[in-house]
């Protein structure tokens, strides 16, 4: 985007957010269905439809540029009228962890240490969910199934929603599993991904915000997460999220 296109954006979701008292999330890291993306190359786009769906691949190895294209066009994809969908912006990340926080998660949970609700190497979890998939060389291949329990460190990427203990307020995999990437900017060339991460240490919390890529970078570990809210000028009849 430019800098034109990117203020007229946030100011959108400002003004929504104001009037209507909130937005939506993806319940899940958006996922890709049926195949992976493997390649960490830019021009090498995943075969597979996004979605926010549980027990499927997280839709990683996606420079900035491409998740915030799939981002947008997801109200489309489900024929949602009067919302906008974009990739999360800083303040939105902010607020969703102050809701969790009015929910009772901790203040040490969200900024100091998230392994009680995050997928990091050092802790030792056990996957029982039979519907779930995962990877143990960074998104290379996958296998499906129950991980079962992981008895020593160890990088393990989970597909999305692969335990309710990754879940608060059944929101799944904010603290761990894949960092997403965020409209937060750190500079002109680098935007800011938010959350813990599977191959970092179980001391990142949901709160991290000190790692950046260049807008044309892709990795294994980073994803995305969808933001949804309503259009201000929207008739107040449009379908709701909660009817698709």
């Amino acid at each position: 985007m430019t800098s034109d296109q990117y203020t007229e954006l946030k100011q959108k979701m400002l003004r929504s957010v104001y009037q209507n008292g909130g937005f939506y999330i993806g319940k899940y890291e958006t996922g890709t269905e049926d195949t992976p993306k493997t390649s960490g190359s830019t021009t090498t786009t995943s075969t597979g439809t996004p979605v926010i769906k549980q027990n499927e691949y997280p839709y990683d190895f996606a420079k900035c540029s491409y998740a915030q294209t799939y981002a947008g066009e997801y109200v489309t994809s489900l024929g949602l009228n009067g919302y906008t969908s974009s990739l999360l912006f800083g303040v939105q990340w902010d607020l969703t962890l102050k809701y969790l926080e009015t929910k009772g998660t901790t203040q040490a949970e969200l900024n100091k240490d998230s392994v009680s609700w995050g997928n990091y190497y050092r802790n030792l979890w056990n996957i029982t969910n039979t519907s779930s998939k995962y990877s143990t060389d960074n998104g290379s291949t996958w296998k499906n199934g129950a991980y079962g329990k992981k008895s020593s460190v160890e990088d393990v990427l989970l597909s999305t929603g692969a335990s309710d203990t990754f879940s608060k307020q059944g929101i799944y995999d904010l603290a761990g599993n894949v960092c997403e990437w965020t409209l937060e900017t750190y500079s002109s060339y680098y935007l800011a991904f938010r959350g813990g991460v599977y191959d970092m240490s179980d001391r990142n919390e949901a709160n991290n915000r000190y790692n950046y890529y260049n807008l044309t970078s892709s990795d294994a570990n980073v994803g995305y997460r969808v933001a949804l809210y309503k259009d201000i000028a929207a008739d107040s009849s449009s379908d709701t999220p909660g009817s698709k």
